[in-house]
């Protein structure tokens, strides 16, 4: 997290934990807040403005003070269309260099400094103490990364190590290691906890019970996942397959980096020293009033700290919903905007989807929903893996299941037992609808559910050779 032997950025990490302590902890008061928030971005404004050939072009002719709804939104095609241009620092000035996966598009550089890693470590520190302390004094943790050019890897490792816990880097996805390895590596090393996406999970319990081990008895008291949305009903499942407590422990992207943080509550908290949150509505970019105490749009930041990469005004396309006025406030992460569900007369945002599906289901390991149009009318097949060989009382629940579901959705329910497609596994590189969502009523499959199905086919094809 910090260069060795550097006193100042040892100064600047202490300095700037001391002041998250006091704003997580209510000793900051809302007029100082402010007053950070103020000055840094303007200072973030100008620095950008001086520095990242992109932001001058973007913000001509605007003042560093100007209102800053009055300045223009940056989205992810101008991540992709000026790539390098949008950096404040060449490479030579940064610590170290991640990309996003480019499995939807052009791969993004995301470069970070020390700053960088300083800011969000600290608040990942503050969040995680509590919540892992209570697990033990001295965890050892698997850290799962989506790839080797994630920051993944990376950060954990440096949180945990500096919390007092071990890591564990461990990529069942790279050649090299593969789930056979990880899975004899889980069942030889006192692994307490793990860090990965909810279909890694899912992955591993899939292997282990294939090999007749089962995940519950392995010793795992926690998890924490990432990348992808996970509903409290299906982290409850994953809970269940290896009996440990399960959070959805960050809200983040590559680009952004850390936005909210999970506490010991199990709620994403903002980090209002990190960044100026904006909630605007998806269709009219107009700011949702800040004053309300609950809040439902698409999420905007702003950095607040001076790194590689800042971003002004960055439209995440991520629907949330806040609770809490102001900039300090717990974030619900209900889905991209582009998938929300029509399903007979309803619209459903991928959090409200699954949450409803979930709801009351029986026990499963993986998931997946097949949307279909038969006399008219749409139709929702849930296609349920199970642990272990269904027995007769495991149909009955289904059936139970579906009628339930036929109600709550307003359309007939099917609810099969059997093995779920690779694709579910695919949603922290793609999006959760085109990993969990199989949609016959449409013509043809679009960018992600095409990116979904190749990864899914290059992943199985490396599992079998």
């Amino acid at each position: 997290m910090i260069p060795l032997g550097n006193a100042d950025l040892w100064e600047a990490a202490n300095e700037f934990a001391a002041a998250q302590k006091r704003q997580w902890s209510g000793e900051m008061s809302a007029e100082a807040l402010d007053a950070w928030q103020a000055t840094n971005l303007q200072q973030t404004i100008e620095y950008c403005q001086d520095k990242s050939p992109f932001y001058q072009r973007h913000l001509a002719g605007l003042e560093a003070n100007s209102p800053i709804d009055a300045l223009p939104f940056t989205v992810k095609d101008d991540l992709r269309q000026h790539l390098d241009d949008v950096a404040s620092l060449s490479l030579d000035h940064a610590w170290v260099y991640y990309e996003t996966t480019g499995t939807t598009g052009v791969s993004t550089p995301c470069p970070r400094t020390a700053e960088d890693s300083i800011r969000t470590g600290v608040a990942l520190c503050e969040g995680y103490r509590d919540l892992l302390n209570g697990h033990g004094e001295h965890l050892s943790i698997a850290v799962m990364g989506p790839t080797e050019l994630h920051s993944t890897g990376d950060t954990f490792g440096d949180v945990f190590r500096s919390l007092g816990h071990s890591s564990i880097k461990m990529w069942p996805h790279s050649p090299v290691v593969g789930f056979e390895r990880a899975s004899h590596l889980l069942q030889r090393l006192p692994i307490t906890g793990l860090t990965c996406t909810p279909g890694m999970t899912i992955l591993l319990a899939r292997h282990l019970l294939a090999s007749g081990t089962d995940p519950s008895s392995l010793g795992v008291r926690v998890i924490l996942t990432v990348g992808e949305l996970a509903t409290p009903q299906l982290l409850e499942q994953i809970g269940k397959v290896w009996n440990a407590d399960v959070y959805s422990c960050m809200y983040a992207s590559q680009e952004a980096s850390i936005l909210a943080v999970c506490q010991g509550d199990g709620r994403l908290r903002t980090t209002p020293l990190n960044y100026f949150y904006e909630i605007i509505d998806p269709d009219t970019g107009l700011v949702l009033n800040p004053t309300s105490e609950e809040r439902e749009g698409e999420l905007v930041v702003t950095h607040l700290y001076r790194g590689a990469k800042p971003l002004i005004r960055y439209r995440t396309g991520d629907l949330i919903r806040a609770q809490g006025a102001g900039q300090d406030f717990t974030i619900t992460p209900i889905g991209r905007a582009r998938d929300e569900l029509h399903i007979g007369n309803a619209v459903y945002a991928a959090y409200d989807f699954e949450a409803t599906i979930l709801h009351g289901c029986p026990a499963f390991l993986d998931y997946q929903v097949d949307i279909h149009r038969r006399r008219d009318r749409d139709e929702v097949d849930l296609l349920l893996e199970p642990r272990h060989t269904p027995s007769a009382e495991d149909h009955e629940l289904a059936e139970r299941h579906a009628e339930t579901l036929a109600h709550d959705l307003g359309v007939p329910v099917h609810v099969l037992w059997g093995k779920t497609d690779a694709q579910t596994s695919t949603g922290a590189m793609v999006s959760w609808k085109a990993a969990r969502i199989r949609d016959h009523r449409e013509n043809k499959p679009g960018v992600e559910t095409d990116s979904a199905a190749r990864i899914a086919t290059q992943r199985e094809s490396r599992t079998t050779s």
